[in-house]
């Protein structure tokens, strides 16, 4: 007779998504996770507890009775945690808790950049240099703050006042670095180079 103490154990995964970084501190931040078992065990009715680096719980939920669109047996849930009230990296502990006896309880570390709330309003504008062309789908990083500009070369930043070093790459570019200021809302122009192609010796 298969006992819960003779079945086979299923080592099932966990997975955590749909994140902002950084969060804002004291606000209600929202995050996806997802669990599933190589021999595709339904595991709706997870229950999934975050917490802090002290143990104190931030949130909870369970996971729901649907898989993940287009998987077969990735199950999930939408959970809101209480963001730090301190601004700097942090790391949340992800518990999950199966209803069967088939499956251990799952574990995860997130990492979180807390940030104070956004105040102002950064515009972007990224052109080739020596060309002046607009570049879209170049990624930006100011900061802990990220985005991506759009075909227009435009990007928005939201991000408290303070001074930040932005980067910016786009594949067959250099990456360019530079810092900024941020006081009130500001706009700044970016010039990346475009890569230059190593020449190709010519044989006989």
């Amino acid at each position: 007779m298969i006992t819960p103490e003779t079945a086979v154990r299923h080592e099932a995964s966990l997975a955590v998504w749909n994140l902002a970084s950084p969060v804002v501190i004291g606000r209600s931040a929202t995050l996806k996770i997802g669990i599933s078992c190589p021999w595709g065990c339904v595991l709706a009715g997870t229950t999934i507890e975050i917490r802090d680096q002290h143990g104190a719980l931030l949130g909870s939920g369970v996971i729901g009775s649907e898989p993940w669109p287009g998987s077969t047996a990735l199950y999930w849930g939408e959970i809101d945690a209480v963001a730090p009230d301190v601004e700097g990296a942090h790391a949340w502990s992800v518990h999950g808790i199966p209803i069967d006896s088939a499956h251990d309880p799952l574990n995860g570390i997130v990492r979180v950049i807390a940030s104070r709330p956004p105040e102002h309003r950064l515009t972007i504008d990224v052109i080739e240099h020596g060309t002046g062309v607009p570049l879209g789908d170049v990624e930006l990083r100011v900061g802990a703050f990220r985005a991506t500009t759009n075909e227009a070369g435009r990007a928005h930043v939201d991000v408290p006042g303070g001074a930040y070093d932005v980067h910016a790459w786009k594949m067959g570019h250099d990456l360019l670095s530079t810092t900024t200021h941020v006081a009130g809302d500001a706009a700044i122009q970016l010039e990346v180079v475009a890569t230059r192609q190593a020449e190709q010796p010519y044989w006989m």
